[in-house]
């Protein structure tokens, strides 16, 4: 071959890979915007998966909350439903020893109230009853009130029972544990004299 055809040839050579070259870029281009617009796509799946997930989670989170909320509110109201039991029965084995200590209050008089003994039995007597005051004991005010089943328990009836029927005398002091009847208090029950007079009138 002359130089001329060498020339022709590598110059034919040149422009087939340069437009081999070209090819390949324009596919590698167009692949790589392919590529470009997939993965967005994923990303905006990827974002709603998340977004989803995420709603689930704080949901569950919510309900485990509230479910914790439950729980300790049971659990708090168990532990005082028995404690409140304990000291219940506690105080109810305690009332013997306060009705022991009415009664000696109640025959102490005259020069005994003076003696340091029974000044000693009454503190003794005072300091028992504020103590279970501060876990909710009261006593039952009954002498001069209406008649009230629900508090007072009639052991007698004083003359004609009317129709208002007053507690006259106590037998026994009755007791409220935090607004429940502990034990009733043992009365005497009928009208009071003006009662009666209104009445004969």
């Amino acid at each position: 071959m002359t130089e001329k055809n060498e020339v022709r040839e590598e110059t034919a050579e040149t422009s087939e890979d340069c437009r081999t070259e070209d090819t390949e870029t324009c596919l590698d281009q167009e692949q790589s915007e392919q590529q470009e617009q997939v993965p967005e796509q994923d990303i905006e799946e990827q974002l709603e998966q998340l977004e989803e997930e995420k709603a689930r989670m704080v949901q569950q989170l919510l309900r485990l909350k509230a479910d914790f909320e439950n729980y300790r509110r049971r659990m708090n109201n168990q532990l005082e439903s028995i404690r409140l039991g304990a000291n219940e029965q506690l105080i109810r084995d305690l009332l013997p020893v306060l009705d022991n200590f009415e009664r000696a209050m109640q025959a102490v008089g005259g020069e005994q109230a003076e003696d340091p003994f029974f000044q000693g039995m009454e503190m003794v007597h005072r300091g028992l009853q504020e103590a279970l005051a501060n876990h909710g004991l009261r006593p039952i005010e009954a002498v001069g009130q209406p008649f009230d089943p629900n508090l007072h328990e009639a052991v007698a009836i004083h003359g004609d029972a009317g129709q208002e029927l007053k507690v006259l005398a106590q037998m026994q002091t009755g007791y409220l544990l935090h607004d429940k009847v502990l034990r009733h208090t043992k009365v005497l029950v009928g009208q009071s004299e003006e009662d009666e007079k209104q009445c004969q009138k």
